[in-house]
Order: C-alpha cells, then sequence, then structure tokens
C-alpha cells in the first residue's frame, strides 16, 4: 500500500532536486509507490503545479539564482538546467522572469523574480517535516570577530546587497572556504516596518582588519562568548523561518531555555546554487541565557 502522498512528498522533491535530468512520470511513479496518473494528481492537488512543470522550473530557479550571484557561463546555465541550445534556455527563462539571461545577470528585477519564485519556495517550505528535538544541541562558542556588510531596507532588495557583499569578498580574496560565512538576524520582516528591515552578510576574520572597511555599509562586529543552542539545518532557505519560529516558540520553552539578547545567527556551511537546495547546510545559532 502506497504512503499518504504527503509522507512521501519530502523524499519525492529531493529526488527531483537531486537528478541530473527531468525525471518522467513513470520513472518517479515506480520509485514512489503511485501510480503515474495519481502521482500527476496529487502533486498538482497538494503543491499547486503540475510535477513536469515544477522540475522544469527549479532548474531555471538555479540557474537564475547563478546568473545572479556567480559567474558561471550562460551555456554552462543552459546545459545543467536541461537545454541543449543557449538559445530555447534563453527564451524559457524569459518566458519565467521577464528578462533574458544576460540582462537578469546584469540588472535582476527582484520585485518579479521573488512573485516567480514564491510557489516554489511555498513548495520547498512545506517538506521541512518536524523540527527533531534531537537535533538540537548546546555548545559553548567563544567570541566570534565578523566583517558585517549591513542591509538595510525592503526585505525584497536584499539581493542587491547580497551582490555587492559577494563582489567585494571575490576583489579582497576572501573566498568562503577561508573565512566561514554568517548572517545576523536582526529583524523580523513581519514584525518591522519594510524599509526599517536589517539583515548582516559577514565573514568570519581572525583579527581586526581595518583595510576592509572600504564602504559605509561594512563594519565589525563581535558576537559574544556564551552558551549557544545550535540546530543543523540540511535544506532549502525556505524552510528556515519555519524552523526558526519552532525553535523559539517550541523547544527552547520545552527545555528550559531563554534566547539572549544578541541577533539569531546563521552560519552557512555550504550553498545553493553551489549545491542543490535540498543539500545546503546551514548551522542556526541561538545565544542562551545563563543566570
Amino acid at each position: 500500500m502506497s504512503e499518504p502522498f504527503l509522507a512521501l512528498l519530502p523524499r519525492l522533491l529531493q529526488l527531483i532536486e537531486n537528478a541530473d535530468e527531468p525525471l518522467t512520470l513513470t520513472e518517479l511513479s515506480a520509485r514512489s509507490g503511485y501510480s503515474a496518473w495519481h502521482l500527476h494528481r496529487q502533486f498538482r492537488l497538494h503543491c499547486g503545479m503540475p510535477l513536469q512543470s515544477y522540475q522544469r522550473l527549479l532548474k531555471l530557479q538555479r540557474a537564475a539564482t547563478a546568473l545572479a550571484y556567480r559567474q558561471t557561463p550562460v551555456t554552462e546555465l543552459a546545459l545543467d538546467a536541461g537545454y541543449q541550445h543557449a538559445e530555447s534556455f534563453s527564451r524559457a527563462f524569459a518566458r519565467w522572469l521577464g528578462q533574458a539571461p544576460a540582462q537578469f545577470r546584469q540588472q535582476p528585477d527582484w520585485q518579479y523574480w521573488a512573485q516567480q519564485t514564491e510557489q516554489l519556495n511555498h513548495i520547498a517550505g512545506t517538506d521541512k517535516g518536524d523540527v527533531a528535538d534531537s537535533g538540537l544541541r548546546t555548545e559553548q562558542r567563544d567570541s566570534t570577530l565578523l566583517l558585517q556588510w549591513l542591509h538595510q531596507g525592503h526585505p525584497a532588495s536584499i539581493g542587491n546587497s547580497i551582490r555587492r557583499f559577494i563582489e567585494f569578498r571575490r576583489s579582497n580574496k576572501l573566498h568562503p572556504s577561508r573565512f566561514a560565512t554568517f548572517n545576523l538576524l536582526y529583524d523580523d520582516p513581519q514584525d518591522c516596518a519594510p524599509d526599517d528591515y536589517r539583515f548582516g552578510l559577514a565573514l568570519q576574520l581572525s583579527g581586526p582588519q581595518p583595510d576592509l572597511l572600504q564602504q559605509p555599509e561594512l563594519s565589525l562586529v563581535t558576537v559574544p562568548a556564551g552558551l549557544y543552542a545550535c540546530y543543523e539545518h540540511i535544506g532549502p532557505d525556505a524552510q528556515l523561518e519555519p524552523i526558526i519560529r519552532a525553535l523559539y516558540t517550541e523547544l527552547l520553552p520545552a527545555r528550559g531555555w531563554l534566547p539572549a539578547d544578541v541577533p539569531l545567527l546563521l552560519e552557512r556551511v555550504s550553498f545553493f546554487p553551489d549545491v542543490p537546495a535540498h543539500q545546503a547546510q546551514t548551522r542556526i545559532w541561538l545565544a542562551l541565557q545563563t543566570d
């Protein structure tokens, strides 16, 4: 007997994303225990789009992210997305995002991208499963010196800050393999005015380097030493918000832990689009009160 579709969905999404080529309904049916017709119907019912459309848009989303934040050639992105020719890739990309790949790389329309990826992110966020208490641990951390690029403004425009921060890192040879990457979450976008929203993009330093403070968005930030709760998350960023809310409202209170007055810290161990979204690894650090 087939397992309930919502229980199957997390594995199905990972199977789709990790595949080099789009999988046919027949192949997905053989791995799921559902008939092809029933699988197609259940996916559309629960996710709001056909399975084949989801696979195609997932490839385009990864390509768009690479165009925005990486220097990968368009021809390579086209092949990775399953297109034999750059021209057919460009046409599909423009139909979806309203911009040709070269135009998007130069000046992305962030608002339209957010609209077009909202449903994909919603689907990705549905398969987080339960936030297991067993995945939560504590660790005593030393103080951490970070070089921070502060984004302040509407959350929809954060892509511009990410691009500028990446370009700053690239020009100063501050590669993530040598300088660990962090995000600092100062505000909840649901609880503050859009123009007041702050989000820190940061890299870890071994000591002060004043010569790097080249632009007004840059500053040195010290994350204090202390006891931290840590939760290891492997999966897309769309799952982070419900996981963080569960940590604050369920897991920490269940253990009697109280968060300290320190911004929540995300340590980016591996990144989308360098790896598929379901393989991206993030450590969530929450400072705890100890008195």
